[in-house]
């Protein structure tokens, strides 16, 4: 089973303690070695509100869920629990689940960003539109992430390809602008009620990779 929140990121922040109370070493480091305040409070944001999500599902206070920050970026939660962190632009999402695979993006659209030249470049399957790209864009961001033990790279990401599936294991939706999508064993359940703000995602289609065209 799987949980997830997709919230504000001013929201989070503004509920967010002094990060010296809560963060680990790790996180601390990582948290300071970021030039940019606004990758800063992506950063924290992401981590308190993993807290929060596995404090609602599992109980307790957030600071009783230490997070293990990894050297190249990734956090996990404490076994068996999986856990994906994604932000965009003024948007932080997280989901847990209670074992299995699990990954999780979020896209919100710009005007500024060619899509399309992005599209054929990544070697994306066509795209027609917009929409078309960033559900393509999600559910490649996602799969790389709940296969973290792959290489991340632009490869593996021309490989990927899509069609529709009753059952997943992959899920995709938009919320006006925003676009997300979440790999897992699950689709999941949205937590709403955190912080103000938070989305309900609403008919979210389901996936299932194929191998390489």
């Amino acid at each position: 089973m799987s949980w997830a929140c997709i919230t504000p990121l001013a929201e989070v922040l503004s509920a967010c303690p002094e990060p010296a109370t809560w963060f680990s070493p790790a996180e601390q480091a990582r948290w300071t070695s970021f030039a940019a305040d606004r990758r800063r409070q992506q950063f924290m944001a992401g981590r308190w509100l993993a807290r929060l999500l596995l404090a609602r599902v599992r109980g307790g206070q957030p600071g009783d869920h230490p997070l293990t920050q990894l050297e190249d970026g990734r956090c996990l939660a404490p076994p068996p629990w999986q856990l994906s962190i994604s932000h965009s632009d003024g948007w932080v999402g997280v989901a847990i689940a209670d074992g299995g695979r699990l990954g999780l993006d979020l896209q919100l659209e710009s005007s500024t960003r060619d899509w399309s030249a992005l599209a054929a470049f990544a070697g994306l399957q066509p795209c027609p539109d917009a929409a078309c790209f960033y559900r393509h864009w999600t559910l490649a961001e996602a799969w790389l992430k709940a296969h973290a033990e792959r290489i991340a790279s632009l490869t593996e990401l021309r490989g990927l390809r899509w069609q529709a599936a009753a059952t997943g294991p992959a899920w995709q939706g938009r919320v006006a602008e925003l676009h997300w999508a979440l790999v897992g064993s699950a689709a999941p359940c949205w937590v709403t009620d955190l912080l103000p703000g938070s989305l309900q995602p609403q008919a979210a289609e389901c996936w299932s990779p194929l191998s390489a065209a």
